[in-house]
């Protein structure tokens, strides 16, 4: 295997960050292909954890790391990302960090934008992180976003600005008090963009250089497949595309670069937000489990909704994303529960259904049907090897990969970085 992509294979939070950086060491480039810093990438080193959004995981383990054209960056963001881990001694420059220079530029007044929004929907909401990721990339669609080369020129600069501020000070008219004030975001623009362009590349360019011919690269997605823009429980989704397919683009490379597909998933289900969740537990074990797995997200601090392992959607991600394998975490999560049910197929009535429904409405009508298997109440922290867990915690692994006809090559167990156990080897 010489190329490897990683992507979330339910709705986020599955855990990618630590896979990423369990990984990351045998490649030479780390790509983080879209989103923004609405993601959440968790790493704990001992007793030191470190928080990524819009910085690629590979920087912990000090590999170049490279930003595509799909992400949209808020720049103050990423400068306050950078000296954070700065300060926690973690070397950062444009050596060993680059961003594309046609990614999209994130401003203040996005997340404005985007809060404004969701209070407007009310009870309608989508859920949104409030970031302004969704207003970014409307903007990019919309062709009058802002590129991070426009800071080169600072007169066409104030001229894109200009018209993309006048733009939204119309729309604000009709919702708002709020007015964007042109003035301060030039000079906010102005006053750091000496410090983005020198991480700014031409990453295509870049990347299809002989130097990195025999390179090995590590593609990394935020957020996860079910979050897809097109292929999510739409509306309740991400503003991206979060599929493995969007990576060779964004980058600017053949699509056969993006190698093999790692999809990552929690051996429970979480979910942030708005939008249907069909194994969703609202009762106080699904309080137990989002306490037991510390179901908070890292970005926004809101609690996620948690329930069963649901091998449906699994299906369909491993179908829209192209996945080969597995990784499977925080089984540790589910070492005091005396039962443990897998969704294996839905209702709709008295229809049995095997599939994931692409509509919203009628996804809030199924009914999950269960496998319940007997929990092994036993603590599989720190175990090293399949042998040694408990034989209820491996029948478990075993059904998931019977269900999703896939193999588990590596099952996270714990907290730290190294609570990781190879299952198989990655073809």
């Amino acid at each position: 295997m010489k190329n490897l992509t990683i992507v979330g294979a339910q709705w986020g939070d599955e855990g990618k960050g630590k896979i990423v950086d369990h990984l990351c060491a045998k490649f030479d480039v780390v790509l983080r292909f879209q989103g923004g810093h609405n993601a959440g990438h968790t790493i704990i080193i001992g007793k030191e954890k470190f928080i990524l959004s819009i910085l690629p995981s590979g920087l912990i383990r000090n590999k170049l790391c490279i930003i595509g054209s799909n992400a949209v960056i808020d720049p103050i963001h990423f400068l306050k990302e950078i000296d954070l881990l700065k300060k926690k001694k973690i070397k950062i420059s444009k050596k060993n960090l680059k961003i594309a220079n046609n990614a999209s530029i994130l401003l203040p007044f996005h997340s404005i934008i985007d809060q404004i929004r969701e209070q407007k929907l009310s009870k309608k909401k989508i859920g949104t992180t409030g970031k302004g990721i969704g207003p970014c990339y409307e903007d990019k669609v919309a062709r009058r976003g802002l590129k991070i080369y426009d800071l080169e020129d600072i007169d066409i600069l104030k001229v894109r600005l200009k018209n993309l501020v006048n733009f939204h000070n119309i729309f604000l008219k009709n919702l708002s008090k709020k007015r964007i004030s042109f003035d301060e975001t030039f000079k906010l623009l102005k006053s750091i963009r000496k410090k983005i362009l020198p991480f700014s590349v031409d990453v295509s360019e870049f990347i299809n250089s002989k130097y990195f011919f025999k390179k090995k690269f590590l593609f990394e997605g935020a957020q996860g497949v079910m979050l897809d823009i097109d292929h999510g429980t739409f509306p309740f989704v991400t503003s991206s595309n979060t599929i493995p397919a969007i990576a060779a683009a964004s980058i600017g490379i053949k699509p056969s670069k993006i190698g093999h597909i790692l999809g990552v998933v929690k051996a429970y289900t979480t979910r942030v937000g708005e939008g249907p969740f069909p194994t969703e537990i609202k009762s106080n074990l699904g309080l137990e489990l989002a306490k037991n797995g510390n179901e908070f997200g890292s970005v926004t601090g809101r609690p996620r909704r948690c329930g069963w392992f649901d091998a449906i959607q699994c299906k369909k991600a491993i179908n829209i994303a192209g996945i080969d394998s597995l990784a499977l975490t925080k089984i540790d999560v589910l070492d005091n529960f005396k039962e443990i049910k897998i969704c294996h197929h839905y209702k709709l009535g008295k229809k049995i259904i095997k599939f994931m429904p692409n509509s919203s409405k009628i996804l809030n009508k199924i009914k999950p049907k269960y496998l319940t298997l007997n929990g092994w109440c036993s603590n599989t922290t720190r175990i090293k090897n399949k042998k040694s867990l408990p034989k209820n915690a491996q029948n478990f692994i075993n059904i998931i990969e019977k269900l999703l006809n896939i193999p588990i090559v590596f099952l996270s167990n714990g907290p730290d970085r190294n609570d990781i156990i190879k299952l198989k080897e990655l073809n």
